[in-house]
């Protein structure tokens, strides 16, 4: 080919592939288009293609490859469009800059291998490239699968945390619950694609060396690759990636830095105080139960007749009406609940003591009781909270890899511990709850409501109606005890049976949001203590997000001088101030306010 030819057609290609790149910027959710921006990134963008459209002499099976990288990347952005989101000039040519830089690169490094004389290292080599290739394309096509199987939602960062905080058994509950054809086809899609792409990028063909324009080309693929890529932080796609492994990150190093927590509240252990000498304080932490199915709170089905008891006939009994979950997740929501953290000030999740911690440290004997399975230590800082309490109980036998339950959730009553009078306790008991698969979280004899055409919002009724018992034989237990003080319920987050879904964030509506809470209080508390049971009856009805929960519960069990105090959170206190204008959820994204499910 002469080199009058060869320029002719890498001019072609440039001027085409720029042009491609201002018309897939027609597709933004904006009013205007400004051509003048992110010229620096098109002519980038259509250098490169054109480089190696010279390498590869110009062979429609490359411009085919750039072709389908391109409306793979530019699909899963536009899957944000259709979604009803934003989409921006600058997010699509990010997106797709950052599959044209990923394709770009390796098909610079399969051009890199002909120079390789050994045959066998370079299928060596080759096969890896080919597999970094395919794991750089996956992230696109599970958007866009997750867009397809789930009725046009995104996938996000939080739903991918759960994927690796989860196990097969949960998984399957999950699956279960979906149109497993529909799954089934889309996976084995994602499978064919990405086998196809792979293939084709490692049969590309070339007729001669160019060995100038190699040298140039590989220079300026490393620039891209290198130093250009980790900065597209504004496509989701890979600020997705990006953000799951930071997390997985800072949970590894929550887990890590237990050692220098504990040796931090050894030094707070000379300024805590507790006004108790003796008491039995007990956290019950829920799992995806909604107080919109749940009686107490005005569900058309009788399905709480426990706390509608007790709630109704005992004044140290208190509901909470307007109470909504810090997040939708299993993880995110309890690294709240159970640690210093809120969405309300700024602090790192390594710096936050949990709620054992802080009770440890101030003398009470702390107990986790779960019928959960056990984390793995490096999961989630849910680990973290469970190993920083002076005894574990796990009843669920499937520790480690399932989180199918040995027995239901009333099991937990068995499990209270001997506990000598006189001195200061803290348990927190982790149910199973309402967790899906719902018929798995119950025995047949509470099969009540099998009326209507809806059986999945039957079984998870008739899995709030256990959970009430669940609670009754908790309370019954713990509630004989001398030292007994106070009983609360929290639910980390709600469902939304009545949509068929579970708490998707992706799916988000406020129903998984609205969760129940309440307290129970013993006599002997609340003789001591008129002050906080006065204060509670007048919150009973403000608005009050779960990640609040560490402050009230330091309050109930006494404990003083703890870092950070802030009155104005603990909803026990006078002091309290927060209210439906100034409360979010899912860290300051959503505002309670907007909650159009509720009327005042």
């Amino acid at each position: 080919m002469t080199k009058h030819k060869t320029l002719s057609l890498f001019s072609a290609h440039f001027l085409g592939f720029y042009l491609l790149l201002i018309g897939l910027r027609l597709f933004t959710t904006a009013a205007t288009i400004n051509i003048l921006l992110h010229q620096g990134y098109q002519i980038t963008f259509s250098l490169i293609f054109a480089l190696i459209c010279t390498l590869y002499n110009f062979r429609l099976k490359n411009i085919l490859m750039y072709g389908a990288v391109i409306l793979l990347w530019f699909s899963a952005a536009f899957c944000k469009r259709n979604a009803g989101m934003v989409l921006s000039e600058h997010e699509i040519i990010q997106t797709v800059g950052t599959g044209i830089i990923v394709y770009s690169f390796c098909a610079i490094l399969v051009y890199a291998l002909s120079y390789i004389r050994s045959n066998w290292l370079r299928i060596c080599l080759k096969f890896i490239v080919l597999v970094f290739f395919a794991a750089c394309m996956l992230p696109p096509l599970l958007v866009i699968g997750y867009h397809i199987v789930s009725d046009g939602h995104l996938l996000s960062a939080s739903i991918l945390l759960t994927l690796f905080q989860t196990n097969y058994e949960e998984v399957k509950s999950y699956l279960i619950e979906q149109d497993i054809v529909l799954w089934s086809i889309s996976s084995a899609g994602i499978i064919i694609i990405i086998g196809l792409m792979a293939y084709c990028l490692g049969s590309l063909k070339y007729n001669e060396k160019h060995n100038k324009i190699f040298a140039l080309t590989l220079a300026f693929g490393a620039y891209l690759f290198f130093g250009m890529l980790p900065k597209f932080t504004s496509s989701f796609v890979l600020g997705m990636v990006i953000n799951v492994q930071k997390t997985l990150q800072v949970y590894k190093e929550y887990n890590e830095g237990a050692a220098e927590r504990q040796a931090r509240l050894q030094e707070l252990k000379k300024v805590l105080s507790t006004s108790e000498t003796a008491g039995l304080h007990i956290l019950v932490m829920g799992e995806s139960s909604s107080r919109d199915h749940m009686g107490v709170y005005g569900y058309k089905r009788a399905n709480t007749p426990w706390m509608s008891s007790i709630l109704a006939d005992n004044p140290n009994a208190f509901l909470y009406t307007n109470v909504y979950s810090t997040n939708v997740q299993t993880v995110e929501s309890i690294k709240y609940v159970l640690t210093e953290l809120n969405q309300y000030e700024e602090k790192s999740l390594l710096d936050a003591h949990s709620i054992t911690e802080i009770a440890s440290a101030a003398g009470y004997d702390t107990y986790w009781i779960s019928n959960q399975k056990r984390f793995n230590t490096a999961d989630t800082p849910i680990t973290a909270i469970a190993n920083s309490a002076n005894h574990r109980v796990y009843i669920n036998e499937y520790v480690g890899h399932k989180s199918m339950t040995t027995y239901y959730d009333e099991k937990l009553s068995e499990n209270f511990p001997e506990l000598p009078t006189g001195q200061k306790t803290f348990i927190i008991f982790h149910l199973m709850g309402c967790h899906a698969v719902y018929t798995d979280r119950y025995p047949s004899s509470f099969e009540k409501f099998s009326d209507g055409d809806n059986s999945r919002v039957n079984h998870y009724d008739n899995c709030i109606m256990y959970n009430d018992h669940v609670l009754s034989l908790l309370y019954d237990t713990v509630s004989q005890h001398p030292d007994f003080m106070s009983f609360t319920y929290l639910s980390d987050h709600g469902e939304d049976p009545d949509k068929g879904i579970t708490h998707e964030i992706s799916k988000f509506t406020w129903h998984m949001a609205h969760i129940p809470l309440f307290t129970v209080f013993s006599e002997t508390f609340a003789r001591l203590h008129p002050d906080i049971i006065a204060t509670l009856n007048e919150h009973k009805n403000s608005y009050w997000t779960s990640d609040l929960l560490y402050n009230t519960l330091i309050t109930f069990m006494g404990i003083k001088n703890s870092p950070d105090e802030r009155p104005d959170f603990d909803i026990a206190l006078p002091a309290y101030n927060m209210t439906r204008d100034n409360l979010t959820i899912i860290e300051g994204t959503r505002f309670i306010k907007d909650d159009d499910t509720i009327t005042e």
